[in-house]
């Protein structure tokens, strides 16, 4: 027969383990995250999008082909407000990287 442990618990009765009974965990499943360089292609690519769709929507009134204004002034709209998001976002990674560099090492 195999080896047995006895482990005491808490409340100090023993208690007999059997490590061929014994299992070990699974590991949880690696999923893949992107990487930061990924999401930030990413969303550069959107703002650059939504710039696209607002100059797009602006030709498209002047040109007379939309009526509706509200159109065009939400789309510009949306893309001030991505590209403000944007700078705010790259103001906050160089002033990380500055105060990463006045590090002592």
């Amino acid at each position: 027969m195999g080896e047995r442990f006895i482990i005491p618990d808490v409340a100090s009765r023993p208690l007999e383990v059997d490590p061929r009974r014994m299992r070990v965990a699974s590991p949880a499943p690696v999923v893949e995250t992107p990487s930061f360089k990924d999401v930030l292609a990413d969303t550069v690519g959107e703002v650059q999008r939504l710039q696209t769709e607002a100059d797009t929507s602006i030709r498209k009134l002047v040109a007379g082909e939309i009526t509706d204004v509200t159109e065009a002034m939400v789309a510009v709209e949306k893309a001030d407000v991505s590209f403000q998001t944007m700078m705010a976002v790259r103001n906050k990674m160089v002033a990380a990287y500055e105060e990463i560099m006045r590090m002592q090492v």
